[in-house]
């Protein structure tokens, strides 16, 4: 079988590699959230780190929006338009949810007085440090999966990136599983805020796993 790089039109090749750049955002937006919740919480941090992937998300948003008009404008073989431009939608999507989790740091660290909400124990945190690891894990593999030349290889890779999804799924069901165990002695916001951090932590490696599909989707066609 020949390589897929040898039915890639350059526009398709360029496609691909921009994508490769949101990708390339989105895991540096895992970094600093891995090294904030490492860290713990302060004033100084939490705005040094708002900042940085404040400035990422609206990066990946440039990208995003010049990835469309290049799609759109002939760029690529008609019939993987509609999945590539998924493809951008969901990429830059993985960015904006690193932002919505760096905001809820924000706002649980504004909304507490009593400092209920920001005294996490290390169960919590070494949570979040594995459901972030897998994502890395799951950007890293849909990297690779944008620039292999390789069928097989991208066939393999996507099969890795389910597997890490659903080792995520039993760390998030079983952070749930703790959470609703205590809730009744959380204080309300300090149940919606590990929640909403477990469900987008969730939401993450679930949309990895969708890019990895169109991924496959798109070169499936490419080769029909």
């Amino acid at each position: 079988m020949k390589g897929l790089r040898s039915f890639l039109v350059i526009g398709e090749r360029n496609i691909f590699a921009e994508l490769n750049q949101i990708l390339a955002i989105a895991y540096e937006a895992n970094s600093i959230m891995k090294i904030m919740l490492q860290t713990g919480y302060s004033e100084q941090a939490l705005a040094e780190n708002f900042v940085s992937i404040r400035a990422l998300e609206k990066k990946s948003d440039d990208i995003a929006f010049k990835l469309g008009e290049d799609i759109t404008s002939g760029a690529v073989s008609p019939n993987i338009i509609d999945n590539l431009i998924e493809c951008v939608h969901v990429a830059d999507d993985i960015v904006d949810l690193y932002y919505y989790l760096c905001r809820e740091v924000n706002r649980i660290f504004k909304a507490d007085q009593t400092g209920f909400a920001l005294n996490q124990d290390a169960e919590w945190s070494n949570l979040y440090d594995k459901l972030l690891t897998h994502a890395g894990e799951s950007l890293s593999k849909v990297q690779l999966m944008l620039s292999s030349s390789s069928v097989p290889e991208i066939l393999q890779l996507r099969k890795e990136i389910e597997a890490i999804e659903e080792q995520a799924d039993d760390i998030k069901d079983l952070g749930f599983d703790n959470l609703y165990s205590v809730a009744k002695q959380m204080h309300f916001l300090q149940f919606y805020h590990y929640s909403e951090m477990l469900h987008k932590c969730d939401d993450i490696l679930d949309s990895c796993e969708d890019l990895s599909d169109l991924i496959v989707s798109v070169v499936t066609s490419i080769l029909k």
